[in-house]
């Protein structure tokens, strides 16, 4: 028994840091992506959001869409500061 909830609470870990490792990611692409396209680099800037988008789309309709937009919220908004 002990086993099987070790086992739960690792399974939860690694599903927590993936979410907020994709979460980051995604963050970061679009963030990159606003700095190509100020800089005027439009297929740099769309290439860039395409691929932020493709993880943000991965999440939509799941039960940890929730927690994964907070989290790419929370990394899209320490950009600002």
């Amino acid at each position: 028994m002990k086993q099987l909830a070790l086992i739960f609470i690792l399974f939860l870990f690694f599903a927590c840091s993936s979410l907020d490792n994709d979460a980051k990611k995604a963050a970061e692409l679009n963030k990159q992506s606003i700095e190509y396209a100020k800089d005027a680099d439009l297929q740099k800037a769309e290439e860039l959001y395409k691929e932020s988008q493709e993880i943000v789309n991965s999440y939509i309709g799941t039960d940890e869409y929730e927690e994964f937009r907070k989290l790419y919220h929370q990394y899209m908004e320490e950009a600002e500061k």
